[in-house]
Order: C-alpha cells, then sequence, then structure tokens
C-alpha cells in the first residue's frame, strides 16, 4: 500500500449527528484545490497512533475550510465507525491509496 501523510490530528470531534471528525492541517494542501485534496485523501485513511496498530477508516465526508490567513484546515468525517478514543493526540493521518 502506498500512502502519503496527510496531517496530523489537531482536533477529534465527537459529534452526535456526524460521529467522529479529525481535523488538522498540512501547508502543502495550501496551494492545492479542493478537488485535488479530495482525490488525494480518497475514500480510506489510516490512523497511524506510537502505540496501537495502524486503523483503516472509511470516510464518510471530507470539509474543507479556508481561513482568512490562507490556510486550509481538513475535517474528514469518519462517522461512528470509530470511535473518538481511538484517536489519541499524536496520531497522524495516511491516505490509503
Amino acid at each position: 500500500m502506498d500512502s502519503r501523510m496527510l496531517f496530523g490530528v489537531g482536533l477529534v470531534l465527537d459529534t452526535p449527528e456526524y460521529g467522529t471528525i479529525v481535523v488538522g492541517a498540512n501547508p502543502d494542501f495550501d496551494e492545492m484545490t479542493p478537488s485535488a485534496i479530495k482525490e488525494l485523501i480518497g475514500d480510506r485513511i489510516v490512523i497511524k497512533t506510537a502505540d496501537k496498530e495502524d486503523q483503516v477508516a472509511e470516510v464518510v465526508s471530507l470539509q474543507i475550510n479556508h481561513s482568512i490567513a490562507g490556510k486550509k484546515n481538513i475535517g474528514i468525517c469518519l462517522g461512528n465507525a470509530i470511535s473518538p478514543d481511538d484517536i489519541p493526540a499524536g496520531a497522524v493521518i495516511y491516505s490509503s491509496q
């Protein structure tokens, strides 16, 4: 499996409506179009942590937010298939492509 580091997890949200959402940023994305970012992320991600095995998770949806400073923050909704407790601080998200 050829994977690319997407971002370090900056925030993990547990929402009643959407389930688990991971949020992070990568300066490489700042100059990319939203469609190129979505293609790079794909339908699955790999969550790598220091103390657990890699976990593969399905991407339910993706949101790209633009800051006024021109930076992009990426939010990946993983639904209820994975618990926020399974994504500790320091986790890194990779593409599974």
